[in-house]
């Protein structure tokens, strides 16, 4: 019997697991997947959200200001905690994704501490061992998990349960229900096991579902690609959209493209096909698509890295011949020519000349060669799933916890909805929240919490 069973073995697992064990707690962690680490062992290690409260509501309206408050709240000392481990912390910096303050850590050096750390404490890291019920009483409290283990199905007891499976981007039936046709096709850029295993085993229980069910974080990718391999996730992501044009194929622009790549990649997946066309001048390759994203990035040419996978690619020396080269990948010829006069005009400072606004004005298209890149909307995590209380409880339809049961990471929807504001930070900071939470309501312990 443990204080607490923790359901997923990723970011915001074993920090909740850690955070809890290090407060006296008797944990056992299970993941399905061979080792733990989630689709955190897959990222770059930076862990990042908006610097101010106000900066947060401002990106997200439509997010729970509880969850936003929490997340703010909690983040700084999130920080301190993992430094507090011994592991790896840059420097802060300022401006991520446009608005957010980060770091860069060094995330399998923290998995890795974390799992030291329940294990010292005498708690267990359960791998290859999906669960696949959650067992309640006859009150309706929810009292542990029915797990395939090594040894054959087990029922692992516990006080409390917290669901941790990093959310459902890895099920295109959850990605067409909830973010609309064509979501099921998407290529994903992360661990691929996270099908919706906490969604299913919370609503099964009697939990309900958050809201912004619609919006996902993601980046766009070249096209045609069938696949995206692990090794690929960073190299092939296209972060420098922001500074580009995009059209779909009847050659007109969607989206404003100074809000960012990963805003950019939603709405692709809303175009016709699901596709978009980036086009940049040399200036633009060279100042943004050949640089680091942000501190400690990798410094790559994206666009030749998108060509050499497979990427539709093309370049010309006048903007006549790149049309005509566009418009052969079914691009409408006419209205791509009309779209691209309307950037030259609005980048001239004419602020009346785009169909489609921008934020920021679009950066002058003139210096040859000019460049196109085909791209399409691969998917990093949902921001929808059970709908949470700040401390991670996890809500019935009547806004009811329900009992012994808690969530964190991407299995609690709701912070995010169009903007995105963090994946790492989620964990860090909800996952030890919605833990500590736990213990205390199931054994009266007093935390740090």
């Amino acid at each position: 019997m443990a204080d607490l069973l923790v359901i997923g073995g990723g970011m915001a697992g074993l920090a909740a697991a850690a955070a809890a064990a290090q407060a006296g707690a008797k944990v056992t962690v299970v993941e399905k997947n061979r080792k733990p680490g989630g689709s955190a062992a897959m990222s770059a290690g930076i862990v990042w959200t908006a610097p101010d409260f106000e900066t947060l509501r401002r990106v997200v309206p439509g997010g729970d200001p509880a969850l936003g408050r929490a997340l703010i709240d909690g983040f700084w000392p999130g920080v301190e905690w993992v430094r507090s481990t011994g592991v790896s912390v840059s420097e802060r910096w300022e401006g991520q994704m446009g608005f957010g303050s980060a770091v860069r850590v060094d995330v399998p050096a923290l998995l890795a501490a974390w799992q030291d750390g329940i294990e010292s404490a005498g708690g267990r890291v359960v791998a290859g061992s999906p669960a696949r019920r959650l067992t309640t009483d006859r009150a309706g409290r929810v009292t542990g998990a029915e797990v395939d283990t090594a040894e054959g199905p087990r029922e692992l007891r516990a006080d409390a349960v917290l669901l941790a499976t990093g959310g459902f981007q890895g099920d295109p039936e959850l990605l067409v229900t909830f973010i609309g046709p064509g979501a099921g096709a998407m290529l994903v850029r992360s661990n691929r096991g996270s099908v919706g295993d906490g969604f299913r085993l919370g609503r099964g229980a009697g939990a309900s579902a958050s809201r912004c069910l619609d919006g996902f974080y993601g980046h766009l990718v070249p096209s045609p690609l069938a696949e995206l391999r692990e090794d690929q996730y960073l190299g092939l992501t296209q972060y420098y959209s922001n500074h580009c044009m995009l059209v779909n194929r009847l050659g007109r622009r969607f989206t404003d493209e100074s809000l960012g790549d990963e805003v950019s990649n939603q709405a692709t997946l809303r175009q016709p096909g699901a596709r978009a066309v980036l086009l940049c001048d040399e200036r633009i390759r060279t100042a943004f698509a050949v640089t680091a994203p942000y501190p400690h990035g990798q410094v790559i040419d994206r666009m030749a890295a998108a060509r050499a996978a497979g990427g539709r690619y093309t370049s010309a020396r006048t903007k006549v011949e790149l049309i005509e080269a566009v418009a052969s990948w079914g691009v409408t010829r006419r209205t791509l020519a009309a779209t691209i006069d309307q950037w030259t005009a609005a980048s001239a400072g004419d602020d009346d000349a785009l169909d489609v606004a921008r934020a920021a004005r679009p950066e002058p298209f003139v210096d040859p060669p000019f460049h196109a890149l085909e791209l399409q909307p691969a998917i990093t995590f949902p921001f929808g799933g059970l709908r949470v209380d700040a401390d991670g409880r996890v809500l019935d339809r009547d806004g009811r916890p329900v009992p012994g049961l808690f969530a964190a990471g991407a299995d609690a929807g709701g912070l995010q909805d169009l903007r995105y504001v963090g994946g790492l930070a989620l964990g860090l900071v909800f996952g030890p929240r919605a833990a500590l939470t736990a213990f205390k309501e199931t054994t009266g312990a007093a935390t740090n919490g």
